[in-house]
């Protein structure tokens, strides 16, 4: 319960910070394609939804948006829909892998009218926690180098390489 609560009070922090112009949760390692973002984020999908290690969180309703909110119908993203939780922007998930449970927070780079047209895309992480409840980003200080470095080499392992697969691409590594 301890943990969610954190997690819902990161997301609303940042919300409010986002408002008034200040990001603040900064990049913990980011992920770079020679792919447009559609194809990116159907890859993503299909990635999330076909790895029993790797669970979407759908909990998420913060802002009145549909807790089973999916953008894979290609429909327009409008104002009511959850932001911060709905797969085009941010993308919350669950990974398991062997004794770690991490939760992560990952969003697209790049603005919606770059979505069709940009011939690269980007993800990044931006909060990563463990069960436990530690972790946080890399903006607010609450992961430090070596917890960084933890949370990504799982996230690449369980699901980056996943990614690549996919798109049978190989991605880089923005910091």
């Amino acid at each position: 319960m301890t943990k969610t609560l954190t997690y819902i009070f990161s997301l609303l922090l940042f919300s409010v910070a986002g408002c008034i112009g200040a990001g603040t949760h900064g990049s913990i390692k980011g992920y770079k394609y020679s792919i447009n973002k559609d194809s990116l984020q159907k890859a993503i999908m299909t990635v999330i939804q076909n790895n029993s290690n790797i669970q979407r969180d759908t909990s998420l309703d913060i802002l009145g948006s549909s807790p089973a909110l999916d953008h894979s119908d290609g429909r327009d993203y409008s104002a009511g829909d959850n932001y911060y939780n709905d797969i085009k922007h941010y993308v919350t998930i669950k990974i398991t892998s062997g004794q770690n449970v991490n939760d992560y927070v990952f969003r697209y780079y790049g603005a919606d009218e770059d979505w069709k047209t940009s011939p690269t895309s980007e993800i990044f992480i931006c909060y990563a926690h463990d069960k436990n409840g530690n972790g946080g980003s890399e903006g607010n200080g609450g992961v430090s180098k070596r917890m960084a470095k933890e949370f990504a080499d799982i996230f690449e392992r369980s699901f980056v390489v996943k990614v690549d697969k996919e798109l049978n691409l190989t991605h880089t590594v923005t910091e």
